[in-house]
């Protein structure tokens, strides 16, 4: 799963380039980034288009990755915000701290 997480923050580093953003919100952005619902319909396209073994197995796995990093984010959600949040507090006038 640490793997996938690194893997995630890659297209977000990519979009925040040059938007001035600092180092833990984009952390805190590649943890919530996209996930889950992509996993699951790549998953489904694959077992529907190719005939290939251990098709259960294949859903099951993907199924369980998604519904424990559905758990683990839901549980960080509250403190990694406050932890941002404080952060940016701190940091002063920045990207973070302007009015969208």
């Amino acid at each position: 799963m640490l793997g996938l997480t690194v893997i995630r923050m890659l297209p977000i580093a990519l979009a925040l380039f040059g938007s001035g953003t600092r180092l833990p919100t984009f952390l805190f952005l590649g943890w919530f980034g996209p996930r889950g619902l992509a996993s699951i319909l790549f998953v489904l396209l694959i077992v529907e288009a190719a005939e290939i073994p251990h098709r259960a197995e294949l859903l099951s796995v993907t199924a369980t990755t998604v519904a424990l990093s559905v758990l683990l984010h839901g549980l960080t959600a509250a403190p990694l915000a406050r932890v941002c949040s404080r952060l940016a507090a701190r940091m002063g006038e920045c990207e973070e701290s302007r009015t969208v």
